[in-house]
């Protein structure tokens, strides 16, 4: 990053202190990169205003910083933010349901870790299965389905 980008974050960071969620949202379609996109998620997450959840929530779709941003910056809401996640988590888009998955988790919530489990085998069986490694997969998955139903980390043990 040059000093020019640098230097344009700051002020865009400080040109949004003191406004409002509205006029942060609003601000969101002039952002050209994702260092603008965090500045306003940085400033969203500052006014500690409920409003800010369904900006916050609305960019979870998205990939990279701006993903990571949102998520973290929903954390921080706490309570407030579940059930914004949790209509999240009913859209259509990949994204936005495991991103929004990850905040339940970050809050606590047992349902979303195990739907966060079962993904990740899901993905990382169809992976190894594309890269010709079917038993490898199919051997791993189970060993993970068998160490959940154990209620247990360590497949070898019995809960």
């Amino acid at each position: 990053m040059n000093s020019n980008q640098s230097s344009r974050n700051s002020d865009v960071t400080l040109s949004f202190r003191g406004s409002d969620v509205a006029a942060l949202e609003r601000s969101l379609e002039e952002c050209d990169g994702s260092d603008d996109y965090v500045a306003v998620i940085h400033a969203l997450v500052a006014t500690r205003h409920p409003a800010a959840i369904r900006v916050l929530a609305s960019l979870v779709d998205s990939a990279g910083p701006i993903a990571e941003e949102s998520i973290a910056g929903l954390v921080t809401f706490g309570e407030a933010a579940i059930h914004a996640m949790r209509e999240c988590a009913d859209s259509l888009d990949y994204d936005m349901i495991r991103h929004s998955r990850r905040v339940l988790v970050a809050l606590g919530d047992a349902e979303s870790k195990q739907w966060l489990r079962e993904d990740d085998d899901e993905r990382i069986a169809a992976y190894l299965e594309r890269k010709g490694f079917t038993e490898v997969a199919a051997a791993g998955v189970r060993a993970r389905l068998n160490a959940i139903a154990n209620e247990t980390e360590d497949p070898g043990e019995v809960a």
